[in-house]
């Protein structure tokens, strides 16, 4: 039985005093564990993605279609087209060596919201405690931190001198509530 579940929210992309909010249609996700500093993992996972692990926190690199989202010093996030995540896992199993990798589909675990516009940093600093302008600067940044009690990840995905859009990913059975949460803070947006 193959699953194949929808969106959980069933937005595409609504608009809140300036700030648009939609779910975005699923992704890949494989979660991979390794260690950083052997050089045959870090030899074997650039050969099947045509990319170099970021050792750097709170980093990503794209290239095509796959972005590598750093973790933990042992731990990324590969995002990849959903109908290209079976094939790719396939050849990460085949790669690396079971002993020392874990190698992960959770791709049903997480859902993505997608924020643009200008003040998608003031909405989101309601909920957080981190500095949005200092720790996603760069278009290849990215954070993990905690949304009201919630874990996720943020995704920087806009350039120097475009609009703020920022991807929050989440555990599925928490997108309802932070999705009405995000409308809740764009109606009070002090803008």
């Amino acid at each position: 039985m193959k699953l194949n579940p929808s969106s959980v929210l069933k937005i595409t992309n609504e608009n809140f005093n300036g700030i648009s909010i939609e779910e975005r249609d699923l992704v890949g996700k494989i979660n991979l564990r390794g260690k950083s500093t052997d050089k045959e993992f870090m030899k074997n996972v650039g050969s099947v993605l045509n990319l170099v692990l970021p050792i750097e926190p709170n980093v990503r690199v794209s290239n095509n279609n796959i972005n590598i989202i750093w973790l933990s010093p042992n731990e990324w996030l590969i995002e990849t087209p959903k109908v290209e995540t079976h094939k790719v896992l396939k050849l990460l199993k085949s790669s690396l060596n079971p002993q020392k990798t874990a190698i992960t589909d959770v791709s049903f675990n997480r859902t993505v919201l997608r924020l643009k516009g200008d003040d998608v940093f003031t909405l989101l600093s309601k909920y957080l405690v981190i500095n949005l302008e200092e720790v996603l600067k760069t278009n290849y940044s990215v954070a993990q931190t905690i949304f009201i009690k919630i874990p996720v990840l943020l995704i920087r995905n806009n350039g120097n001198n475009e609009t703020t859009s920022i991807d929050i990913q989440l555990n599925r059975s928490h997108a309802k509530y932070v999705y009405e949460l995000l409308i809740d803070g764009c109606k009070i947006l002090n803008i």
